[in-house]
């Protein structure tokens, strides 16, 4: 593969103060910003989207195969990739349940996301982000991960060839489904602390020189600006999908470090810009567990950003994120999209596991939040009978029911 900057990409500006961001010609990977107090804040892509318009009116695609994440090319910051590293990412199953839009008076829809070679929708973020990364000089990757971003990572690096990334996982994962997978595919996994925060501090004071002189890339959540334009392809495929249609009404997305729901977002800024958004977009939902929702608290108290919690932990591994770097943003999101924040408790979101089983969805536990919540909201009136509603289930059962057995309604 012969990786190249997208040439309609413009510039890197962060996301806090809208100021441009040096991005030395794209000759080594981008990070969080420098106009903010340290560590910085997360950085967007922003493209031409004027001349990308002009040029591409009948198929503004760009020229990489019409197949996977890559048939959106015109609008990734990076091309040149070939069917063996991402053909396989990028193809949703969208499904209308007839049974739930029964049960809640909405006509309810899901976006099933399990179906991508590690099993997530962190497919998408990390494929970008990777293939950005190794395009603006990076050779090695690491982040902190709880789990799907860190296998997902290790998947892309392998299929780079790349030395292994280097993954920091919460003590408590040894052993687990994680480990093991982020080891088949290459990875060198390291333990520390009880969450993903702990495990991301010890990270960055072990490799803090190496990763000063640039010889290991940090690819968490919002530490680089290729996740986000990965996980931004699931607003492009929503807007794809329902472009015959009416958009939904509202998209309920599971919420941890929301790279997601910003993306989404975005996805439809940029397709308005291009005159090609079909039709008002949704309101955003952002769902927690009420064992760790600082997003939420945030949302209802009015706040401007996202302030820290104390996780008291929830059987939904990726909604455990007791801190937002990006919660400026996701709270912009979802006031501007006239959307809410939801907390389910867990004992709703164990409930709606076990109900997705009896109906033959194959939904994660973070994908069964979104049911838990839609339930909630429905009930609190936010949802109207008849309501287009789009649920997000962002993995398969597999790695649910890998990592333990359900637990008894109510367990925490």
């Amino acid at each position: 593969m012969e990786l190249r900057i997208n040439p309609y990409l413009d510039r890197l500006v962060c996301s806090a103060t809208g100021q441009t961001v040096p991005h030395h010609e794209f000759h080594r990977p981008a990070g969080l910003c420098p106009c903010c107090p340290p560590p910085g804040k997360p950085v967007e892509a922003l493209y031409r989207l004027d001349a990308l318009r002009d040029d591409r009116a009948g198929d503004w695609r760009g020229p990489e195969a019409a197949v996977g994440l890559w048939r959106h090319a015109a609008l990734l910051p990076v091309w040149g990739v070939d069917d063996a590293y991402a053909a396989d990412v990028g193809r949703p199953v969208f499904v209308r349940h007839e049974a739930l839009a029964r049960e809640l008076e909405l006509d309810l829809h899901l976006m099933n996301e399990g179906g991508h070679p590690s099993g997530s929708f962190k497919d998408r973020g990390l494929a970008v982000g990777i293939a950005f990364g190794a395009a603006c000089g990076a050779r090695r990757f690491c982040l902190p991960t709880q789990g799907n971003a860190g296998v997902a990572a290790c998947l892309f690096s392998s299929r780079l060839a790349l030395p292994g990334c280097l993954v920091y996982m919460p003590e408590a994962w040894r052993g687990s489904i994680y480990h093991r997978e982020c080891e088949f595919f290459g990875g060198e996994v390291r333990f520390h602390g009880a969450n993903i925060a702990a495990a991301g501090r010890r990270m960055r004071e072990d490799l803090r020189d190496e990763l000063a002189a640039g010889t290991l890339v940090d690819i968490s959540t919002f530490f680089e600006p290729g996740r986000l334009e990965g996980k931004k392809t699931m607003g492009l495929d929503i807007a794809a999908h329902f472009g015959s249609r009416a958009l939904p009404d509202a998209v309920i997305y599971p919420t941890g470090g929301g790279t997601g729901l910003v993306g989404i977002w975005k996805a439809f800024a940029e397709l308005n810009a291009l005159d090609r958004l079909p039709g008002r977009p949704p309101a955003m939902i952002a769902v927690q567990s009420e064992g760790c929702a600082p997003v939420v608290e945030a949302f209802r108290r009015g706040l401007a950003a996202v302030e820290p919690v104390v996780s008291r932990g929830t059987v939904a591994d990726g909604l455990d994120v007791p801190g937002a770097i990006m919660g400026h943003r996701m709270l912009g999101v979802l006031r501007e999209s006239g959307g809410t924040a939801v907390a389910a408790a867990e004992a709703e979101i164990v409930a709606a596991f076990r109900r997705y089983g009896a109906l033959g969805v194959a939904a994660s536990y973070e994908g069964a939040a979104t049911l838990a919540a839609a339930r909630r909201l429905r009930a609190e009136g936010f949802l109207k009978p008849g309501m287009k509603v789009l649920l997000v289930n962002t993995a398969s059962h597999l790695v649910s029911l890998a990592r333990s057995s359900p637990p008894a309604a109510g367990a925490r």
